[in-house]
């Protein structure tokens, strides 16, 4: 009896073809750690006073440390795994790619600002608004290093270690390295969508369902610059590109803490603008573009589409066992 619930037991932890825990266990273990690191900034933040400007930069840099520890964890005790191999392949390319997203994730936010302005829809209440800091610049500068953190840790978490464990997860149940590509594609941004969206902050005048559908599709924008190169550089340069240009540049929110280049409001209701949940009329164009110069990028680099992640599992495992 006992040796068949060992067997049992041992069935549910690994995988029938992979020596390595399941798949599942893997990413739970990276959303645990990560999770983990920011709550210790909220619970730290109760007892320690900072100014507000520095509350959400300091909450961000806990989940930056860990999502740090569960790389670390997971390349060194569970997936044998080097750390470039989950997309920190640092080259001048790489520097350049991330610059590169940077400037699109931008150049989206600023497309939707311009369509939704020029049909009226949204109203700008105030112009280079330094919200509650002194400075305008130094404050932009605080935000900044906010929303790097914001990029790394979320990105590092979804588009790498969970993307690639839940790639190979799919390959090791059988299905075509491409279907398995998919399938990480489609869940790490489902995931993305539920975390920023229902479980976000959204305007109170956006549907739920709405905010998730849309909040998805900009997780999957992050998920195929990911699938199609295999590093964190253009998802990390989208996620802070957008995030930047949508607080602090084109929608600033009102009577917000942070500075602002613009603060805007919904023409009528007075309400905040939330990038992704603008009408469907003006964000998914923005979108449809936003996937077409990802995907056009890396087929100019590579002369063809086709995914970048490895399902197989890591090479420095197989390389151990020899």
């Amino acid at each position: 009896m006992s040796g068949e619930i060992a067997r049992g037991a041992n069935r549910i932890i690994y995988g029938a073809s992979d020596p390595r825990v399941r798949a599942i266990w893997r990413i739970s273990i990276a959303i645990v750690l990560s999770f983990a690191g920011a709550l210790l900034g909220v619970a730290l933040l109760r007892y320690v006073v900072v100014g507000e400007l520095f509350v959400p930069v300091v909450g961000h840099f806990f989940a930056v440390l860990g999502v740090l520890g569960a790389l670390v964890v997971l390349a060194r005790y569970v997936d044998n795994r080097e750390i470039p191999e989950y997309g920190f392949r640092l080259s001048r390319r790489w520097v350049l790619e991330l610059c590169l997203g940077t400037v699109l994730g931008i150049g989206l936010v600023g497309l939707a600002f311009a369509v939704s302005y020029w049909q009226g829809s949204v109203a700008v209440i105030e112009v280079l608004s330094a919200g509650t800091t002194r400075s305008f610049a130094f404050g932009i500068g605080v935000v900044v290093l906010g929303w790097i953190f914001v990029a790394f840790w979320e990105e590092t978490l979804l588009r790498s270690l969970f993307f690639k464990n839940a790639a190979e997860g799919l390959a090791a149940r059988g299905l075509t390295p491409p279907v398995a590509v998919f399938g990480a594609w489609l869940s790490s941004s489902v995931v993305y969508g539920f975390l920023h969206g229902p479980l976000g902050s959204n305007p109170e005048s956006v549907p739920l369902l709405y905010a998730l559908v849309m909040t998805t599709v900009m997780g999957g924008l992050f998920g195929i610059a990911y699938a199609l190169s295999g590093e964190l550089a253009v998802p990390i340069g989208l996620h802070l590109g957008i995030n930047f240009a949508e607080h602090n540049l084109f929608f600033g929110p009102p009577e917000a803490v942070t500075p602002a280049v613009l603060r805007v409001t919904r023409t009528g209701s007075g309400g905040h603008i939330q990038f992704q949940s603008i009408e469907p009329v003006v964000i998914v164009p923005v979108f449809a573009f936003g996937y077409l110069c990802v995907i056009g990028w890396f087929y100019l680099r590579s002369g063809t589409i086709s995914h970048s992640v490895r399902t197989q599992g890591p090479t420095s495992y197989s390389d151990s066992r020899k």
